[in-house]
């Protein structure tokens, strides 16, 4: 009877070496489905299955093969296949890889052949990256983007570094002896591959384009098609358990570079300040109103005439207060001065309720109006289903409904087709059915 063919034996022997000698990889990687596929260029990984070519790995030593494997972890660990949303698939991978080579090198690998690394993108995150990249191919002449052209999908909120932040990167030195060192080994490697056959996969993508990145991730199974903020959130809290499971195994022996355990701890319990998470949220529903007069500047190079950003449209702000007393008045002024800078920036409504049992208001705020400053009277028992109806028996179409509450209640309504964030006490831990959560110091 015949055994497990070559490549078989030297992927369970590179999992095998993760698991002994750096052991949250291994953790991490023994979680994944192998599968072996011909069509990818080497690996590829969506957190459920890991992907690889055998005619690619045929080319690679153990050790190699090792490091590809951690790179596909560290994709996962932080959270690159869950964090894409609408972005063009190969710069996002390009832009992951930019963002956990560094970390991979920290962590004691050395980096295949075509991993690349750019010490110019030390600690930033992958939405930042993205960004960067996406507006150095708009500024080329004629800038494509790595699909065909297409446009990228870079936001503010890309630019700022949204959404988690992984700070992977090693110091300078560090990527300078890792770079020395992968020169050293380059032509090593490339008589093995040259002498196992060309690797269609490995520099060319199926299509024959030259591939973008080395080493891929994927969108989880359960983000395919239009996933709800809900199957996302459960994703994330899944891979989170399993992280910090695996960060508690190798800790535990000891050989955790303390650098990998900062940035994946930052990564489950992000520290952004909440003003701003605040505003990212509701800036994200605003919409830009563009003028042709004078043209977009950045595109006439290219020969296209475009329409230039003249302001933001963000409709309707629903703010609920719970009257129940948990809000103090500092944190109240502080909290009506971010929704205020907000309104300042956007033509745009902020529409304010009073809820304990019943619903009371709105009162009505403007760009043109003074800060509001409220002063909610405590209230008795609370039920968070009033304003919504309210909303809904008014007709109005927010932008987004923000609720300051203590969550001291379990009287939900059913999920509205709007955006809501519940801002709550840093010490709350009940999870509302719908809706992001924003903590809030005491």
């Amino acid at each position: 009877m015949n055994g497990p063919d070559p490549v078989s034996r030297a992927i369970a022997r590179a999992r095998m070496e993760l698991v002994l000698g750096h052991p949250f990889f291994g953790a991490m990687v023994l979680q994944l489905l192998m599968r072996e596929d011909t069509d990818c260029p080497d690996l590829w990984t969506d957190g459920v299955t890991l992907g690889y070519n055998p005619n690619t790995l045929a080319g690679c030593d153990e050790e190699e093969i090792a490091a590809m494997l951690a790179h596909e972890v560290l994709h996962l660990a932080c959270e690159h296949h869950l964090r894409r949303g609408r972005r063009d698939p190969g710069l996002w991978n390009k832009a992951c890889d930019l963002a956990i080579n560094g970390l991979l090198v920290e962590s004691g690998f050395t980096l295949p052949r075509g991993y690349a690394f750019d010490a110019a993108h030390a600690g930033r995150p992958a939405e930042a990256i993205y960004a960067t990249l996406s507006g150095e191919m708009e500024e080329r002449p004629g800038g494509k983007g790595d699909q065909g052209g297409k446009k990228k999908d870079a936001s503010a909120e890309d630019a700022d570094g949204g959404g988690q932040g992984d700070t992977p990167f090693a110091g300078p030195n560090r990527l300078r002896q890792a770079e020395a060192g992968n020169a050293k080994d380059t032509a090593a490697r490339k008589k093995r591959q040259s002498a196992s056959g060309p690797k269609d996969g490995r520099d060319k993508r199926p299509d024959g384009k030259p591939t973008q990145s080395v080493g891929e991730v994927r969108d989880h199974p359960g983000l395919r098609g239009e996933p709800s903020e809900s199957a996302r959130r459960e994703l994330t809290a899944a891979l989170r358990q399993d992280v910090a499971q695996s960060l508690r195994a190798a800790a535990d022996m000891g050989n955790l570079s303390a650098h990998l355990a900062r940035v994946l701890g930052d990564l489950a319990r992000p520290k952004l300040p909440w003003g701003l998470i605040l505003r990212r949220f509701v800036m994200a529903r605003a919409v830009n109103d563009y003028t042709w007069s004078p043209p977009n500047r950045r595109h006439i190079h290219a020969g296209l005439y475009l329409p230039s950003p003249r302001s933001q449209t963000l409709g309707d702000v629903v703010l609920a207060i719970d009257t129940s007393g948990s809000v103090g008045d500092a944190l109240l002024a502080a909290f009506c001065a971010e929704l205020a800078a907000i309104l300042d920036a956007c033509d745009a409504r902020l529409l304010v309720y009073f809820c304990d049992a019943a619903a009371h208001g709105p009162q009505v705020f403007t760009r043109h109006d003074p800060p509001p400053l409220l002063a909610p009277k405590g209230g008795g028992g609370t039920d968070y289903r009033p304003v919504f109806a309210k909303v809904a028996g008014e007709g109005l179409r927010p932008a987004c409904l923000v609720y300051l509450t203590d969550f001291e209640c379990d009287r939900f309504p059913e999920e509205p087709a709007y955006p809501v964030l519940w801002a709550v006490p840093e010490t709350a831990t009940r999870r509302p059915p719908f809706g992001e959560v924003l903590k809030l110091p005491r």
